[in-house]
């Protein structure tokens, strides 16, 4: 029924709340969408988190869409922007393993202490970059940008509740992997970079 309708029609019915509009502009768009975004990311996972995150802003937005382009000229506007906070996130990840490396060259510690302490922040580090996007974005601002919950839940429009689930559930999954003793010796060495 839905795959008649025009763009326009189509975000007036989802602008009500018409899931089946919501649908049909799905399944327009998204394969081509997720082409584009593998195409600038090369990575499978990332373009369909970064996919599904754009769909769920749409349909949760979507009393307050205000587009005055194309809707496909929208969506791949939104992407773009995705995309760059993505590159983005990813820099500052980078940056902050490289202050944490620079930390330990600085310190005056013998040479195998200073390699365990490099390498075990080196683990830690990567196995934060395997968490989850969202849940990733979540545990730096919380842990490396030192924002409260209500800061994070604000910036990224979440639920205060969501940030709290996030931040425990990035924990749960570190502690399996690593002891207590290396996530306070990564946050101590957080704790004294400038």
């Amino acid at each position: 029924m839905y795959h008649s309708f025009t763009d326009e029609q189509l975000l007036s019915l989802l602008r009500n709340g018409d899931a089946g509009a919501f649908n049909a502009i799905y399944e327009r768009y998204s394969r081509p969408l997720y082409l584009y975004i593998l195409s600038k990311t090369d990575k499978g996972e990332t373009s369909k988190d970064v996919l599904q995150d754009l769909f769920t802003t749409l349909w949760e937005k979507r009393q307050a869409l205000d587009i005055h382009l194309s809707l496909r000229s929208y969506l791949y506007q939104c992407v773009r922007h995705k995309i760059i906070d993505l590159y983005r996130k990813d820099a500052t990840y980078r940056k902050y393993l490289q202050q944490l490396i620079e930390h330990f060259d600085a310190q005056p510690h013998n040479i195998s202490e200073t390699y365990d302490y490099k390498a075990k922040a080196a683990e830690v580090f990567e196995a934060i970059n395997r968490l989850p996007e969202k849940m990733k974005e979540i545990f730096m601002l919380s842990r490396f940008e030192n924002l409260t919950i209500e800061q994070i839940a604000t910036r990224l429009e979440l639920s205060q509740q969501t940030v709290k689930n996030q931040i425990s559930k990035a924990l749960k999954i570190l502690r399996t992997h690593y002891t207590q003793t290396d996530l306070l010796t990564v946050a101590v060495v957080l704790s004294l970079l400038p």
